[in-house]
Protein backbone atom coordinates (compact mmCIF):
# COMPACT_ATOMS: atom_id res chain seq x y z
CA UNK A 1 0.00 0.00 0.00
CA UNK A 2 1.14 3.45 -0.94
CA UNK A 3 0.15 6.75 -0.35
CA UNK A 4 -0.20 9.35 -3.26
CA UNK A 5 3.44 10.68 -2.61
CA UNK A 6 4.59 7.08 -2.87
CA UNK A 7 5.70 6.76 0.17
CA UNK A 8 4.35 3.32 2.46
CA UNK A 9 0.83 3.28 3.77
CA UNK A 10 0.96 3.10 7.60
CA UNK A 11 -3.07 3.51 7.49
CA UNK A 12 -3.76 0.25 7.95
CA UNK A 13 -1.93 -0.07 10.92
CA UNK A 14 -4.27 1.94 13.06
CA UNK A 15 -7.45 1.29 11.09
CA UNK A 16 -10.73 0.61 12.71
CA UNK A 17 -11.58 -2.25 10.52
CA UNK A 18 -9.04 -4.09 12.53
CA UNK A 19 -10.36 -6.77 14.79
CA UNK A 20 -7.30 -6.40 17.56
CA UNK A 21 -5.34 -3.39 18.01
CA UNK A 22 -1.52 -3.95 17.09
CA UNK A 23 0.82 -4.52 20.70
CA UNK A 24 3.02 -2.13 20.16
CA UNK A 25 4.33 -2.05 23.63
CA UNK A 26 7.93 -3.74 23.77
CA UNK A 27 7.73 -7.00 26.27
CA UNK A 28 9.30 -6.87 29.62
CA UNK A 29 10.74 -9.94 29.89
CA UNK A 30 12.42 -12.02 32.28
CA UNK A 31 15.90 -10.54 31.34
CA UNK A 32 14.98 -7.51 31.62
CA UNK A 33 13.50 -7.97 34.88
CA UNK A 34 16.88 -9.33 36.07
CA UNK A 35 19.05 -6.56 34.83
CA UNK A 36 16.35 -4.14 36.69
CA UNK A 37 17.16 -5.83 40.04
CA UNK A 38 20.65 -6.54 39.31
CA UNK A 39 21.23 -2.37 38.21
CA UNK A 40 19.45 -2.02 41.81
CA UNK A 41 21.19 -4.83 43.66
CA UNK A 42 24.41 -2.83 42.59
CA UNK A 43 23.05 0.21 44.22
CA UNK A 44 22.90 -1.76 47.37
CA UNK A 45 26.00 -2.91 47.13
CA UNK A 46 27.58 0.64 46.75
CA UNK A 47 25.87 2.30 49.34
CA UNK A 48 27.22 -0.86 51.28
CA UNK A 49 30.46 0.11 50.46
CA UNK A 50 30.06 3.85 51.26
CA UNK A 51 29.80 3.43 55.01
CA UNK A 52 28.27 7.11 54.80
CA UNK A 53 25.19 8.55 57.29
CA UNK A 54 23.22 9.33 53.56
CA UNK A 55 24.64 6.42 51.18
CA UNK A 56 20.91 4.26 51.64
CA UNK A 57 19.01 7.26 49.68
CA UNK A 58 20.88 5.73 46.47
CA UNK A 59 19.67 2.08 47.48
CA UNK A 60 16.18 3.74 48.53
CA UNK A 61 16.16 6.07 45.36
CA UNK A 62 16.74 2.96 42.95
CA UNK A 63 14.14 0.83 44.63
CA UNK A 64 11.53 3.80 44.34
CA UNK A 65 12.25 4.83 40.44
CA UNK A 66 11.61 1.00 39.80
CA UNK A 67 8.51 0.20 41.74
CA UNK A 68 7.64 3.90 40.51
CA UNK A 69 8.20 2.57 37.02
CA UNK A 70 6.19 -0.40 37.15
CA UNK A 71 3.48 1.33 38.78
CA UNK A 72 2.78 3.98 36.33
CA UNK A 73 2.74 1.05 33.79
CA UNK A 74 -0.23 -0.66 35.96
CA UNK A 75 2.30 -3.95 36.46
CA UNK A 76 3.24 -3.12 40.10
CA UNK A 77 1.88 -6.30 41.52
CA UNK A 78 2.58 -8.67 38.70
CA UNK A 79 6.57 -7.93 38.59
CA UNK A 80 6.77 -7.93 41.91
CA UNK A 81 5.29 -11.48 42.21
CA UNK A 82 7.90 -12.06 38.92
CA UNK A 83 10.67 -10.64 40.48
CA UNK A 84 10.03 -12.68 43.82
CA UNK A 85 9.96 -15.92 41.94
CA UNK A 86 13.42 -14.96 40.03
CA UNK A 87 15.14 -14.62 43.37
CA UNK A 88 13.28 -17.97 44.53
CA UNK A 89 11.02 -16.61 47.17
CA UNK A 90 7.80 -17.43 47.64
CA UNK A 91 5.19 -14.65 47.42
CA UNK A 92 2.92 -14.15 49.65
CA UNK A 93 -0.41 -12.86 49.02
CA UNK A 94 0.75 -9.86 50.76
CA UNK A 95 4.10 -9.20 49.59
CA UNK A 96 3.97 -5.19 48.96
CA UNK A 97 6.28 -4.08 46.12
CA UNK A 98 8.64 -2.01 48.02
CA UNK A 99 9.64 -4.58 50.54
CA UNK A 100 9.32 -7.02 47.94
CA UNK A 101 11.86 -5.17 45.81
CA UNK A 102 13.85 -4.66 48.92
CA UNK A 103 13.39 -8.21 50.10
CA UNK A 104 14.81 -9.45 46.58
CA UNK A 105 17.87 -6.94 46.25
CA UNK A 106 19.57 -6.44 49.88
CA UNK A 107 21.31 -8.49 52.05
CA UNK A 108 19.22 -9.81 54.41
CA UNK A 109 21.59 -10.43 57.40
CA UNK A 110 21.76 -6.56 56.93
CA UNK A 111 18.13 -6.10 56.49
CA UNK A 112 15.94 -7.83 58.67
CA UNK A 113 12.05 -7.63 58.43
CA UNK A 114 11.58 -4.41 60.23
CA UNK A 115 13.84 -2.31 58.55
CA UNK A 116 12.75 -3.77 55.31
CA UNK A 117 9.02 -2.68 56.50
CA UNK A 118 10.20 0.85 57.70
CA UNK A 119 11.68 1.57 53.95
CA UNK A 120 8.99 0.30 52.58
CA UNK A 121 6.70 2.18 54.69
CA UNK A 122 9.26 5.61 53.91
CA UNK A 123 8.29 4.76 50.16
CA UNK A 124 5.29 4.38 49.94
CA UNK A 125 4.48 7.89 51.87
CA UNK A 126 7.21 9.05 49.67
CA UNK A 127 5.31 7.57 46.38
CA UNK A 128 1.64 9.56 47.44
CA UNK A 129 3.18 13.02 48.33
CA UNK A 130 6.63 13.75 46.84
CA UNK A 131 6.18 15.93 44.43
CA UNK A 132 7.57 14.47 40.96
CA UNK A 133 10.42 17.58 40.73
CA UNK A 134 12.01 16.80 44.36
CA UNK A 135 14.65 14.07 44.28
CA UNK A 136 13.92 11.03 47.19
CA UNK A 137 16.30 12.32 49.29
CA UNK A 138 15.29 15.68 49.88
CA UNK A 139 11.73 14.82 50.21
CA UNK A 140 12.63 12.27 52.84
CA UNK A 141 14.98 14.89 54.70
CA UNK A 142 12.49 17.63 54.01
CA UNK A 143 10.18 15.49 56.29
CA UNK A 144 12.37 14.66 59.08
CA UNK A 145 13.67 11.54 57.62
CA UNK A 146 13.49 7.31 57.22
CA UNK A 147 12.04 7.31 60.59
CA UNK A 148 9.47 10.08 60.51
CA UNK A 149 8.45 9.13 57.39
CA UNK A 150 7.31 5.53 57.89
CA UNK A 151 5.78 7.02 61.05
CA UNK A 152 3.78 9.42 58.58
CA UNK A 153 3.05 7.04 56.59
CA UNK A 154 2.04 4.35 59.36
CA UNK A 155 -0.37 7.28 60.82
CA UNK A 156 -1.90 8.64 58.00
CA UNK A 157 -2.11 5.89 54.88
CA UNK A 158 -2.42 2.98 56.43
CA UNK A 159 -5.03 0.63 54.79
CA UNK A 160 -7.37 1.31 58.04
CA UNK A 161 -7.41 4.71 57.57
CA UNK A 162 -10.41 5.63 55.49
CA UNK A 163 -9.80 9.25 53.90
CA UNK A 164 -6.44 10.51 53.15
CA UNK A 165 -5.59 12.86 55.72
CA UNK A 166 -3.98 16.17 54.27
CA UNK A 167 -0.24 16.36 55.24
CA UNK A 168 0.67 19.65 54.67
CA UNK A 169 -0.74 20.68 57.83
CA UNK A 170 1.77 23.86 59.72
CA UNK A 171 5.03 22.67 61.18
CA UNK A 172 6.06 23.86 64.63
CA UNK A 173 9.78 23.99 64.75
CA UNK A 174 10.19 20.53 65.90
CA UNK A 175 8.54 19.38 62.52
CA UNK A 176 5.18 18.47 64.59
CA UNK A 177 2.25 19.37 62.92
CA UNK A 178 0.57 22.26 65.06
CA UNK A 179 -2.79 21.10 63.78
Amino acid sequence: MTDLEGMPSYFWLTSSRLKEPIQDDVPYTAQALRQDLTRVRSAWNECQAHRERDAIYSYLTAVFDLVAWWAAENYAAARTRKALRLQNIWPSDHEEPFAAIIRCTADPAKVDKRTRSKWSRTLRYAAEYKPSSEPLERFIKRRGGINACAGRFAKYLSPSQKAPVNDSAPRGPTGSRLL
